[in-house]
C-alpha cells in the first residue's frame, strides 16, 4: 500500500470516528416528543430543535428560545420549553 493510499485510510478512518452522532441524538430528541405532540412533524421539531441550539449556543437564555419557540410554532409554553429543553439536552 502506497503512503498515499494509507493517508487516505487514515483520513477515512478519523473523519469516521469523529463525526457527531447525530442520527442517534434526533431520534431520541423525536421519540420523546413526538408521541406526545402529534400535531407537530418530525421536521418542525426538528428545525425548531436546531434553531435552539443555535440561540442558546450564541448565548441566548432557555426562556428567551421558548418565547421564539412558542412565535414561531404557534404553541403554549409547555410544548415551547419541552423542546427547548429537549434540544438542549439531545440535539446540542
Amino acid at each position: 500500500m502506497s503512503t498515499i493510499m494509507r493517508a487516505l485510510a487514515a483520513l477515512a478512518i478519523s473523519a469516521v470516528m469523529t463525526a457527531p452522532g447525530a442520527s442517534a441524538e434526533e431520534g431520541d430528541y423525536l421519540h420523546e416528543l413526538q408521541d406526545r405532540y402529534r400535531f407537530l412533524t418530525p421536521e418542525q421539531l426538528l428545525d425548531a430543535g436546531y434553531r435552539v441550539c443555535a440561540v442558546t449556543d450564541a448565548g441566548t437564555l432557555s426562556p428567551d428560545a421558548a418565547g421564539m419557540v412558542m412565535r414561531d410554532l404557534e404553541v403554549n409554553v409547555g410544548v415551547a420549553m419541552d423542546i427547548v429543553s429537549g434540544a438542549v439536552i439531545k440535539l446540542c
